[in-house]
């Protein structure tokens, strides 16, 4: 928090449950991020919108201090900039993005068909790594699974690069999901960290009756939304604001604007995450930051904390209310 009584980017608020008293001395100190939201060794996963990349970065860059870690996706991610990737692939995907490399030998490069020129994403190549693929037996697929791990573990050097990213690689640069079960890829790593949720780069979402597409060996599920969303007309900023509209009695209207009450509502109808990251807290003031993390930690009974995590800070400090 700088002079102003505004909080920067990389502060970190949280309130857990029973700590909860109107009166209390505001106390900052250093927290993990990690162990604010309650993460733990095996499959976590993070839901919502407003800066679930920003925080799955954050947590990957502290929790490579203590094991390794992979970052993936049951929907849709970007490639991370800040560790390498594997994708999985095939012949006929095109990449024209700088920022992607294809470096695998085993990758179908020399027909043109694939392209690319930076060195942080690697792509396996389909036909070659999936021999049962095309067989149903129980034993085929277990031994492609397998053969897809260990081709992975052979690749990754987590004593140089402890995190690690894992998706297929679609035309438009962004990755889908590997083609392992979380069951196996939970193997993989000490630590894993899942996107599970889309909602269109909109600091807001209301979920439709698929989403979101929590692995059920997830042991930790956290709900990311974005603090700037609050005072603007929620056409503006909510993804799938129809469903959102439709959460109340009577509808709302697209120029509504969306307050706490509407939000505390709204989660308590959705009954979503073990816990709730506020991001973005640094577009609001002190005051209106440790109210609306009061407010929101007495209304959904469960852990709430909140910052500022755009520059995917690795060791953000904690406010303790």
């Amino acid at each position: 928090m700088d002079k102003t009584g505004f909080y920067k980017k990389g502060d970190i608020l949280t309130k857990q449950k029973g700590q909860i008293d109107d009166n209390l001395q505001n106390k900052v100190i250093r927290v993990p991020l990690a162990e604010a939201l309650g993460i733990k060794k095996g499959v976590n996963a993070v839901i919502g919108s407003g800066g679930k990349s920003s925080l799955l970065k954050s947590l990957s860059l502290e929790l490579s201090q203590k094991g390794s870690v992979l970052l993936t996706t049951s929907t849709h991610i970007l490639p991370f900039s800040h560790c390498e990737n594997i994708c999985f692939s095939d012949e006929n995907v095109s990449i024209s993005d700088e920022n992607i490399s294809i470096l695998n030998k085993n990758a179908l490069i020399s027909n043109g068909n694939v392209s690319s020129l930076n060195k942080n994403i690697l792509t396996l190549n389909e036909k070659i790594l999936l021999p049962g693929k095309d067989t149903h037996s129980e034993e085929a697929l277990e031994n492609s699974n397998t053969l897809l791990q260990s081709k992975v573990l052979s690749l990754w050097d987590k004593s140089q690069n402890p995190i690690l990213c894992l998706g297929t690689l679609e035309t438009n640069g962004k990755l889908s999901p590997f083609p392992l079960p979380f069951s196996a890829i939970e193997q993989m790593a000490d630590f894993v960290l899942v996107e599970a949720d889309g909602s269109k780069r909109l600091p807001g979402k209301a979920h439709g009756r698929n989403e979101p597409e929590i692995p059920k060996e997830s042991q930790r599920t956290v709900l990311v939304f974005g603090a700037s969303a609050l005072h603007k007309p929620i056409s503006e900023v909510i993804h799938r604001v129809e469903i959102f509209q439709n959460i109340f009695t009577p509808s709302l209207t697209p120029d509504t604007l969306l307050t706490k009450e509407l939000l505390l509502q709204a989660f308590r109808k959705e009954n979503l995450g073990d816990c709730l990251f506020v991001n973005q807290l640094d577009c609001l003031t002190k005051k209106e930051a440790e109210e609306l993390l009061l407010f929101l930690q007495k209304g959904l009974g469960k852990m709430v904390c909140g910052g500022s995590l755009k520059e995917g800070s690795a060791h953000p400090e904690v406010l303790l209310l």
